[in-house]
């Protein structure tokens, strides 16, 4: 995925990753910031090789995991 900003849409609202420094992949995978609303709520590692429907799958398991850890998968 080539983009440097994303958003996805979750149980009706608006989620935005904005790609975050290179200096991180020396550690493992690229981190992404996550935001709602204007709000931080995280970040999620993700390469920025993966195609645009991985990252999307990848963002909403991320998301489900984070605000909704009781639905099983």
């Amino acid at each position: 995925m080539r983009s440097r900003t994303h958003s996805l849409n979750w149980h009706g609202q608006v989620f935005y990753f904005q790609y975050v420094r290179d200096s991180f992949e020396e550690q493992g995978a690229p981190l992404w910031a996550v935001s709602r609303r204007g709000e931080f709520i995280g970040t999620m590692p993700c390469s920025t090789e993966v195609t645009t429907k991985d990252f999307e799958l990848r963002g909403l398991h991320w998301l489900s995991d984070l605000l909704d850890p009781q639905q099983p998968r």
